[in-house]
């Protein structure tokens, strides 16, 4: 895994990249500790930061050129299928002068051109100049695991791994205030959209070519278009499929391992990673101080039946609190789940011990684990206990809720579900990702009704040809995976330079998935159904019973005590309103969160706390001063 940053010269203006190349790539290096490089030729500067896992020795150093002198590429990612397809150029006669996929990918596109991505199996952002023609390609992997943001400005395309390195390269720091009304909302800014006016995120499965005349962007991959084909024996294929998904993920020349929290999608990757690895070491995480959140029992349970090498780590508040301020100064763009301080804990315990861990990321989207899915099948066939959730609407909405127990979080479900069954199927969808209601969101920031809805009309209308449950589920693989579960990991495991693999994101598994009605994945009452029973022989039987629990952490416990006078230093009036918050809707926010009946406020709070700390490194005051 590593970084890329790439800036190339579109009209007649002299470029600024190459004094600014070094900053970008300075912005880059917790992404890639071990190596780094430059290229400069015609239009094009491209800079590279390196984590070496395949090929760790200096063949494998970036910008890679090939032989000929005439393409180079700056590479972001793994291919798995590289092994496969090096033997097929071998075959053809071509030669290599390393042991890395970087250079299998750049041989492929000498000789396909762009088409060659769709013989990738694998996540990756990359960027390929053609000297001969001086021309720059950039592209995104098929589901978004990888990021890259990209801006037009100042007559040059400038492209980077991160936001912060377009900051390096001189983009402009205007803020897209629609964007900070989705992050209150969402707690993430939906692609293309980011933080800043004029500058967007490649979305999954699209590219961009540039060369003097300008820029063109297209989508290379869709999923409603590719080869997907039905398996009569769904369960045998999946089985096939994601073992050897796993396989594949387990080649490299550094220590590999999985995380492990005792969930159905973590303990089946390490099932699948233990049969060909015997010396697996496996990671968890839970919390000393706080049992409603500790999972790590579960974790331990299935290593000791795997004979898994497993660390646990369970953490004290004093030690989440810490991680919180850091977390907050490597958050690249405005990101306010949650979940993100735990995982970006756990990243930084598991790279002391290995360079590359596998993950379960991107089951509940493929195979309906999330209790939206079952809510969905409740509201489609509602039978008299819906009804009667639903008629109870008002009292549930007068009585505590939060997730801070298990009582209170049971009435806030049934408040969402409530209030959401009244909603057409589409706005619903939209609903369903958002954490803050909309009038609190306009009493924090206002509102932009126009761009919004012209914004959400845009993330509603790419269904495809599925209907029902199953547009829900091609919605989360578009729109909730890309820009929250893969950015989390990408933004905490790349904090500290670890790789983690997504088997389940396998283009293979993520083709015979949606090849499958939703009726055959999961049933009312049995999110991921056809995981459980498919692998449900390999694991525990207590693992494949237990219900779908999020990866928390106890945020609201933590404002209240350790945290405490942090939360009023971050949210000061005068800081808040410096970035645009109402300092009375943010002291009326932290008041409720201090109060017996909190609701939700943690993760409002947090959101602010997140965008108005961002705001200050990269838009304030100071940093006005400095430019």
């Amino acid at each position: 895994m590593c970084g890329i940053a790439a800036t190339f010269q579109l009209g007649s203006q002299p470029s600024v990249g190459k004094s600014r190349m070094p900053d970008a790539l300075n912005c880059l290096a917790h992404r890639g500790p071990d190596d780094e490089g430059q290229y400069q030729q015609g239009r094009a500067i491209l800079g590279h930061r390196r984590l070496s896992i395949l090929d760790t020795s200096v063949a494998g150093h970036q910008p890679f050129t090939d032989s000929g002198g005439r393409y180079t590429i700056a590479f972001n990612g793994e291919v798995f299928n590289f092994q496969e397809l090096r033997a097929q150029l071998e075959s053809a006669g071509h030669a290599f002068r390393s042991h890395t996929d970087t250079e299998v990918v750049l041989r492929l596109f000498t000789i396909k051109g762009p088409d060659f991505l769709h013989d990738l199996n694998g996540f990756f952002a990359l960027a390929i100049h053609d000297a001969q023609e001086d021309r720059l390609f950039a592209a995104r992997d098929r589901f978004g695991v990888k990021p890259l943001y990209w801006a037009e400005q100042q007559g040059q395309l400038m492209v980077a791994s991160e936001l912060r390195a377009l900051l390096a390269l001189g983009v402009e720091r205007k803020l897209d205030r629609c964007s900070v009304e989705q992050l209150l909302l969402h707690q993430f800014i939906p692609a293309p959209s980011t933080a800043l006016l004029g500058v967007r995120k490649l979305a999954p499965g699209h590219c961009l070519e540039a060369d003097a005349d300008g820029v063109h962007h297209s989508r290379w991959y869709h999923l409603p278009t590719a080869s997907i084909r039905p398996s009569a024996k769904p369960a045998t294929r999946l089985m096939e499929l994601l073992e050897d998904a796993v396989r594949i993920r387990l080649v490299a020349d550094v220590p590999v391992g999985t995380f492990l929290s005792g969930g159905v999608d973590s303990s089946i990757v390490t099932a699948l990673a233990a049969r060909h690895k015997p010396d697996l070491h496996t990671f968890s995480i839970g919390y000393a101080e706080d049992p409603y959140y500790d999972e790590s029992a579960h974790a331990e349970t299935v290593a000791r039946h795997l004979g898994t090498q497993h660390h646990s780590f369970r953490l004290e508040r004093a030690e989440l609190a810490e991680a919180y301020t850091r977390l907050l100064a490597a958050t690249d763009e405005p990101f306010s789940d949650s979940s993100a301080l735990p995982s970006f804990i756990l990243c930084e315990r598991t790279r002391k011990h290995v360079t590359v861990a596998l993950s379960g990321d991107g089951a509940d989207e493929l195979f309906g684990g999330y209790r939206k899915h079952q809510a969905e099948l409740r509201w489609a066939r509602p039978g008299a206990a819906e009804r009667t959730l639903r008629a109870l609407g008002p009292l549930w909405r007068s009585l505590p809720r939060s997730r801070r127990s298990p009582w209170q979080d049971r009435i806030r479900q049934f408040d969402r579900f409530a209030r959401l069954a009244r909603l057409p199927a589409g706005q619903r969808t939209l609903e369903l990702t958002t954490f803050t209601d909309r009038s609190l969101v306009e009493q924090l920031w206002g509102s932009m009704p126009e761009e919004r809805q012209l914004r959400e009309r845009a993330l509603l209308s790419e269904e495809g040809p599925w209907t029902g449950l199953d547009r829900v589920l091609y919605h989360d693989l578009l729109f909730t995976l890309p820009n929250q579960m893969l950015h989390k990991v990408d933004l905490t495991s790349m904090a500290h330079a670890l790789e983690v693999r997504t088997p389940f994101l396998d283009k293979r598994v993520v083709e015979l998935a949606f090849a499958l009605p939703a009726a055959e994945k999961l049933r009312k009452g049995s999110g991921k159904h056809l995981l459980r029973t498919t692998f449900g022989h390999l694991l525990p039987p207590v693992v494949m019973q237990r219900s779908k629990k999020g990866f928390e952490v106890p945020l609201l416990d933590l404002y209240n005590t350790v945290l405490r006078a942090d939360v009023d230093q971050w949210l000061h009036p005068d800081r808040v309103e410096a970035a645009g918050l109402s300092a009375a809707a943010v002291n009326a926010l932290i008041t409720r969160s201090r109060s017996a009946d909190p609701g939700t406020a943690e993760a409002t709070l947090h959101a602010c706390i997140v965008y108005t700390t961002w705001w200050e490194r990269h838009l304030g005051p100071a940093v006005a001063a400095r430019a």
